[in-house]
Order: C-alpha cells, then structure tokens, then sequence
C-alpha cells in the first residue's frame, strides 16, 4: 500500500499539489492511480453513511469507464496530507469523459450516492486532462 501511495503523491506533485486559491484546476489521476492499493474509506464518499469503500467505488468507476461511450473516468485530488503516511489522498470528485447525458451518468453512479453531477471541470481544464470535443462531454460527480 505505500509504495502505491507514495507513487500517487509523485504523479500529484508532478502536476502541482493542489493550490489553496481554489482557482487553480486540481491535479487529475486514473482510476488505478488512485485506487489500487487504497483502502482508506475517507479517501473519497468520506461522508456517506452506506460507503461502499474505495474499492467499491473503483469497481462502480471501472464499469462505467468500460462503456463504449465513455472516453475516460479521472479522479480529482482535492487534497494531500504528507506526513500521516495512513491517509491517503482525499478526492470529492471524479470526472467522467463521455457522449451521454446527465441522466444517463447519473444512474451509472447512483450506486456511489454522489451529491451532484454537473457538465465541465470545476476550476477550468487541468494540466493532465485530455482535450474533449463534442460529442463527448465533461460530467463532474461530487460527493460534499
């Protein structure tokens, strides 16, 4: 599990550790990046009461990514905690590359409970997001 978390933390800070401005687009990684080796439950859902667990979530996301209208599936990281080498990165929102519609992405994470699903990157494109043109859609899933 360290070896993953560390190896999460360099692609993190490869792309700029997330910026306290909230203006900054937050660093982007793959489902595998940061699943594998993740069983921290505050890692991302933290505030659902029937959590699936993190790799309840990569199995529900891996799923989804496997569809053939779905680009990709990207995990947003909203912050790192360094020093306690328990906690993993903590992310609130995914982003889900796709041609369907808000519906449609909404029933293939029902599962997860997320609190909202909107089009577009929350604080503009990242650095490590693919360009996307209609037409796929950028849909943000967010967990409060």
């Amino acid at each position: 599990m360290q070896q993953h978390r560390r190896r999460l933390i360099e692609t993190i800070r490869l792309q700029g550790l997330p910026s306290p401005d909230g203006i900054t687009p937050l660093p982007l990684v793959s489902l595998e990046d940061f699943f594998v080796g993740n069983e921290d439950f505050g890692s991302i859902g933290c505030n659902l009461t029937k959590h699936p667990g993190p790799q309840g979530f990569y199995r529900v996301l891996k799923a989804v990514r496997q569809r053939p209208d779905v680009l990709d599936v990207l995990v947003e990281i909203h912050e790192v905690e360094e020093g306690d080498e328990s906690m993993w990165p903590f992310s609130d929102r995914v982003y889900i590359l796709t041609s369907a519609q808000e519906k449609t992405v909404e029933e293939w994470v029902a599962e997860l409970q997320p609190d909202t699903v909107e089009e577009g990157w929350a604080a503009g494109r990242p650095k490590a997001a693919p360009m996307v043109e209609l037409p796929c859609r950028v849909w943000a899933v967010w967990w409060d």
